[in-house]
């Protein structure tokens, strides 16, 4: 390794820890082919909650929030997807009447104005027919249940009573934003957020999304919207299977979700659980993604205890890692920040498993971390993520790295113009010493390196900063990366 000169205490402070254990050195080798998927980008879930929720509340939030904290960081993150909810009573609360213009549908309409602006790709997700529903807008207040619900429901929203009039409502909603508001960043529908859930078994999910399809045909928008499917949980692949065999001509990819990976499971277990999704939706033609994940650390559906530890941030990028090693064509992260997702719900509803918060004076003590403080504070896994969304872009290819450690993780990625960017999460407590060869390589230009590493991050909320050079000889770079620290290098 040949180090410039400016940068050489930067080194010094990347260099083992010597009070720490190490692993023995390890050579590492980019992998000789790609995992045969072009990415599709990574990616946040933002569901549009901030102005019709989060603004109707007493906690002090004004619409200026979003202008000086949401937008400038989505731009600096460059966040190339993102996933957003819908529900069918915010454009049509009852059959045939249509509220295109409701509150709930204008936060529809900001958030597709940022992916706008930032060149990001949406996939809308309706989310099913809710039990209980009501519109903010004056004229109809709490309607109920909804007219399109199933009585048979066991959850909080259901499968659709009718089939074909629940695929025209979405459909009629899909071509009001694409036709005639001219939003073109929506390339995706998902018809019910985890189906697998109690929301719509099989018997009914296949049939639903063909009656779907038929309609996105008929209306003239299959040529520009394609249908993203299963949107399973966790270990439920038996879901993904069935619809990628029954639904393969209607499909344009297919999604999973997962919150079962955490500090104790090793790498090869992601890797396989990905790995076997993969297999399957390339079985039927298609790409798959991990369209939800966070850590296993879950404490009902609104929290995650882990939430404020810096060592989530290094777990959140390993996990990527594993995903795009096992051919995985992204991943997106729920979610992009706390938000309520109803103006009258309760604390305990409030979502907070953002990459940052809401206003401070929101939470409860036991929520709040010192050493995280003030409004739409960034919690450390945003800084972690925020590299992936960075640097892993749209279009780019992934040559997996085998570390020989299961909970060291790492991936090299191929950008346009050539450039190769390589990812480390080491999320041991223990150093990871490594010699990488790129055989790929032609000439050696030189990496600018950036680092995760807990007592160096921002407190304000701008981006991890370049931390020094380094040039690789003979296509060899030589590392050390702490305990519980990612590291990236990416060519200049």
């Amino acid at each position: 390794m040949r180090m410039n000169g400016k940068y050489f205490g930067w080194v010094l402070a990347l260099a083992i820890v010597f009070s720490l254990p190490s692993f023995a050195q390890k050579n590492l080798k980019v992998a000789p082919q790609t995992t045969g998927t072009r990415l599709m980008g990574m990616g946040v879930e933002l569901d549009p909650h901030f102005f019709s929720q989060n603004l109707t509340r007493q906690d002090g939030a004004v619409e200026a929030d979003w202008y000086r904290y949401v937008v400038p960081r989505v731009h600096s993150m460059r966040v190339q997807r993102f996933r957003m909810m819908l529900q069918p009573h915010w454009w049509e609360p009852y059959e045939g009447v249509y509220t295109f213009e409701s509150p709930e549908m204008q936060s529809v309409c900001k958030v597709l104005d940022l992916a706008q602006e930032c060149g990001a790709d949406v996939v809308l997700v309706q989310w099913g027919c809710p039990v209980s529903a009501q519109c903010i807008d004056p004229a109809y207040g709490y309607i109920g249940a909804h007219w399109l619900y199933h009585p048979d429901g066991l959850a909080w929203v259901t499968r659709a009573g009718d089939e074909e009039a629940f695929a025209r409502n979405f459909i009629d909603v899909v071509h009001y934003l694409v036709v005639e508001k001219g939003y073109d960043c929506i390339k995706e529908i998902t018809p019910f957020n985890e189906p697998d859930g109690m929301v719509c078994d099989l018997e009914h999910y296949i049939p639903q999304a063909k009656i779907l399809y038929k309609e996105l045909c008929r209306r003239g928008l299959d040529d520009r919207i394609k249908l993203n499917l299963s949107d399973n949980t966790d270990c439920r692949t038996w879901f993904l299977k069935a619809c990628s065999q029954q639904l393969s001509q209607e499909a344009g990819l297919f999604n999973s979700h997962t919150y079962i990976f955490g500090y104790e499971t090793p790498n090869s277990k992601a890797l396989a659980w990905e790995k076997e999704n993969v297999r399957l939706s390339r079985n039927a033609g298609k790409k798959h993604f991990v369209g939800e994940f966070g850590s296993n650390q879950c404490v009902g559906a609104a929290r995650q205890k882990d939430i404020n530890w810096y060592k989530r941030g290094v777990l959140m990028v390993r996990n990527c890692l594993n995903f795009l090693n096992a051919g995985a064509a992204g991943a997106s992260y729920w979610g992009l920040l706390d938000q309520y997702y109803g103006r009258d719900a309760s604390y305990g509803e409030m979502q907070q498993l953002g990459l940052w918060r809401y206003k401070e004076n929101a939470y409860q003590p036991e929520d709040l971390d010192p050493a995280i403080q003030g409004d739409y504070a960034c919690r450390p896994q945003y800084y972690a993520y925020s590299l992936m969304t960075r640097f892993v872009r749209k279009g780019d290819w992934v040559y997996a790295i085998d570390t020989g450690e299961e909970f060291v993780a790492a991936s090299a990625i191929l950008g346009q113009g050539r450039r190769w960017t390589y990812i480390f999460a080491n999320n041991s407590d223990q150093n990871y010493i490594c010699t990488l060869t790129n055989s790929h390589l032609f000439g050696d230009r030189p990496c600018v390196c950036y680092r995760y590493q807990e007592g160096s991050l921002p407190s304000d909320g701008t981006q991890i900063a370049a931390d020094g050079r380094i040039e690789a000889g003979d296509g060899k770079f030589s590392l050390e990366i702490p305990a519980q620290t990612v590291l990236l290098l990416t060519q200049e």
